[in-house]
């Protein structure tokens, strides 16, 4: 009989450190088969392939000393994610024997993967970096064995709560703070699986087939009371050191974007955070003991702005010497102190949610900052040396040519060393840009699709069926014309990138852009065919809409 113990499985169906194109076509396969109207994902998918194939063939053919020893010498940090690492904490402090995989494992190695399972008689199970239940559902069968039982938690479990009545592979679903729910599994676990129940201020929810159980809210804004993840312990886990570690210091999100489900993750709509003086004991810790880079993963990281001014403080004055990375707003960086005063304090690199560069969308999208804003947080970045990813959302609600155009120009006059196109997306439910005010106000109608990554969307502007090109063509022009550097295809080397080398690596993404003409004209033919697909897809969508809605002319790319 086997003893209890509880194996932590984390990860995505498909990351950036998937490395073997057998592997990500497997997992593919895996995803469409599950998969429902899922030919905007397929556009999407497509758009992204097109550079990073093209970088790869221009990559064998490059001598420029400065681009080979930007992809040669960049860091490889393979950090675990970091609910792994919390999970591993709170097990450890119950006593309740682990293991820990990813879902990468259980494709490259199923081997392992099945003795794991043969061990373990409870899976815990991340749904932080899926998507959708086209990537949920076939990776929880894969998981489930005929006596083990399966949690699933994570970020995505808030979306899914009362819109997915869950699967028989699934016992159990945990939505909320990890920190309060664990205990109580694991009292479940040694009760046999028969008793479960909540946190003090939680519930839990029969169902049929999977029950939920919620884990409450904290009664105050400050998270201190949360427990610190032991990266030594994933350092023994694992067998070796871990320079850089990944970091929380808050839950939910002070402003309400209107395409945002961070502000109602967690169980919760509060914004809660840890003060300056927690994050800098936690950081002066894991500093100690070798981390040499810590990556904040909170949807925004320089609010409140006295803890952020107080933080930055005491890292000088404690002379603590890691480098971070964190998500910004512009506005928090429109004061040139405040982003020197962030570098000297060993900020390195920020990602900021730029989306848009005319004002309209903005508006639309309740960014509340300005295209002002924008440019002076991006020209402040470059004066002061910290390295500015910013994203872009193409196709929200609003968006024309001229917008998008708009965008281009913005990006021309202010550029950021780094950018990421992101296409407008509807998968969230519950967000902002979905209430009955805002599809009636942007004549939005969205197909309400929990296996599609990329639900068919349309609204008076622009329509699915024609963003994806967009997306193309704006990717195409920044590239070509030296603007800016795609993040997707220089992902690997960002924490080393200096900006001595900028003028080689934007000549680099040039010559990726134009020089592999047959690389153009596949995608060419394939996104001709996807398109055909998908325009057949929408239009189908848009016929069973009690209020069509008139479709863009597809723009060619």
């Amino acid at each position: 009989m086997r003893t209890d113990r509880v194996l932590i499985v984390t990860g995505g169906l498909i990351t950036a450190k998937d490395r073997s194109l057998f592997q990500i076509v497997k997992k593919q396969i895996t995803q469409w088969k599950a998969a429902d109207a899922a030919w905007l994902d397929a556009k999407v998918k497509a758009v992204a392939l097109e550079p990073l194939l093209a970088g790869q063939l221009e990559k064998r053919r490059t001598r420029d000393p400065e681009v080979r020893g930007y992809f040669d010498n960049h860091e490889n940090f393979e950090t675990p994610e970091l609910t792994e690492v919390i999970l591993a904490t709170l097990l450890e402090n119950e006593g309740m024997p682990y293991e820990v995989t990813t879902y990468g494992e259980l494709f490259s190695n199923p081997n392992q993967a099945k003795k794991q399972l043969e061990r373990c008689n409870c899976v815990f199970a991340s749904s932080t970096l899926l998507r959708d239940l086209s990537e949920v559902e076939p990776l929880m069968r894969m998981l489930k064995r005929p006596d083990n039982h399966i949690v699933l938690g994570g970020a995505l479990t808030g979306a899914l709560s009362g819109k997915w009545e869950g699967m028989p592979e699934v016992e159990l679903v945990a939505v909320g703070y990890g920190e309060w729910l664990v205990p109580c599994l694991v009292r479940w676990i040694r009760s046999g699986f028969r008793a479960l129940q909540p946190p003090e201020r939680g519930r839990v929810l029969e169902g049929s087939p999977t029950r939920w159980i919620h884990s409450g809210s904290p009664d105050s804004l400050d998270l201190d009371f949360l427990t610190r993840p032991d990266w030594q312990l994933a350092e023994r886990v694992h067998g070796r050191k871990f320079r850089m570690v990944h970091y929380e210091s808050v839950r939910g999100c002070p402003y309400r974007c209107s395409f945002c489900n961070y502000p109602y993750l967690f169980d919760d709509t509060r914004f809660r955070y840890k003060s300056a003086e927690r994050i800098a004991a936690d950081w002066q810790h894991y500093a100690a003991h070798g981390a040499e880079y810590i990556t904040c993963l909170d949807s925004l990281f320089t609010m409140p702005r006295k803890r952020l001014v107080r933080l930055c403080e005491l890292l000088i004055e404690r002379k603590v010497g890691v480098k971070w990375i964190c998500y910004a707003r512009t506005s928090d960086l429109v004061k040139l102190e405040i982003a020197e005063l962030m570098r000297a304090a060993g900020c390195i690199q920020v990602q900021i949610g730029l989306e848009s560069a005319d004002p309209q969308i903005l508006q639309n999208m309740v960014k509340k900052c300005t295209v002002e804003d924008n440019a002076r947080g991006i020209e402040n970045c470059r004066k002061v040396g910290i390295t500015s990813l910013v994203s872009l959302i193409v196709g929200f609600p609003g968006e024309t040519e001229e917008t998008l155009e708009r965008t281009y120009q913005f990006m021309q006059n202010h550029p950021p060393d780094f950018f990421f196109l992101a296409t407008f997306s509807t998968r969230v439910p519950g967000v902002p840009v979905l209430n009955e005010r805002n599809r009636r106000r942007f004549g939005l109608i969205s197909s309400d699709n929990a296996y599609a990554v990329s639900p068919y969307w349309v609204h008076d502007t622009m329509s699915c069926a024609d963003v994806g090109n967009h997306v193309r063509r704006l990717q195409r022009r920044l590239m070509e014309n030296q603007v800016s550097l795609d993040a997707a295809l220089f992902y690997d080397g960002i924490l080393s990138f200096r900006p001595e080398q900028r003028a080689a690596l934007l000549e680099f993404q040039q010559k990726v852009a134009q020089r592999h003409r047959w690389v153009r004209r596949g995608f060419d033919k394939l996104h001709a065919w996807i398109d055909r697909k998908l325009g057949e897809d929408v239009q189908r969508f848009v016929s069973d809409n009690p209020r069509p809605l008139p479709l863009v002319p597809a723009l060619s790319a």
